[in-house]
């Protein structure tokens, strides 16, 4: 589980193209590489959550499958990208952001972005099937940063950006038209799921008591 409090950024050195997905190479901060374990700690990439295989020096290496490829914005990765770092958050640490499960639910793109002062102002768009998620002033996860969305208008909304994102994010140099990780609040998807099941039962249940 993640915060999607972004704290470092690592930079790709090379992709290794294998059977079923991709071994990515990262290079990182000595202070996150030093914290990895190798099998055992996950760390999310652009938001994505991933576990580390092996480490060596400033760099560790990952196993992206086909379906992180497909589902996410690494199915593009090229060498050089920047990408987001979190390592999981621990029991005894601060939920400075909010629940992040590192399960990227789709792929959404910049619309336009506006520099207010020091801070910005972004605006995207989501899939089709993400909209019903979108709930005012809740939080999402942007390429694993956590921001609070507002101005929703269909699957499209905004997020104001602070210095200290533009400054230690990757969204700091992310252009117009560019693509972004998107996860939704994990509240949202369960009450949305609640509410179709309960829907369900009692439409099944009417039609039961039509049929007596």
């Amino acid at each position: 589980m993640f915060t999607g409090i972004i704290r470092y950024q690592g930079e790709i050195v090379q992709l290794k193209r294998v059977s079923g997905g991709t071994r990515l190479v990262i290079e990182a901060p000595s202070d996150v590489v030093e914290r990895l374990e190798e099998g055992i700690t996950s760390i999310a990439l652009d938001g994505s959550c991933h576990t580390v295989e092996k480490k060596e020096g400033t760099c560790f290496e990952v196993y992206s499958s086909f379906e992180t490829l497909e589902r996410t914005t690494l199915g593009e990765a090229k060498v050089g990208r920047k990408l987001n770092l979190e390592l999981p958050v621990t029991p005894s640490g601060l939920l400075d952001g909010h629940v992040v499960m590192g399960h990227v639910d789709g792929i959404g793109r910049l619309l336009s972005k506006k520099q207010k002062g020091e801070a910005a102002l972004y605006r995207f768009e989501v899939p089709r099937d993400l909209e019903v998620y979108l709930v005012e002033k809740d939080s999402i996860a942007i390429d694993g940063i956590s921001l609070t969305l507002f101005d929703i208008d269909g699957g499209q909304f905004s997020v104001a950006v602070i210095p200290q994102t533009l400054a230690h994010t990757t969204l700091g140099v992310k252009r117009e038209g560019e693509k972004v990780n998107i996860e939704v609040h994990l509240l949202a998807k369960y009450h949305y799921e609640f509410m179709r099941r309960r829907e369900n039962k009692e439409r099944l249940l009417e039609e039961w008591m039509r049929s007596l």
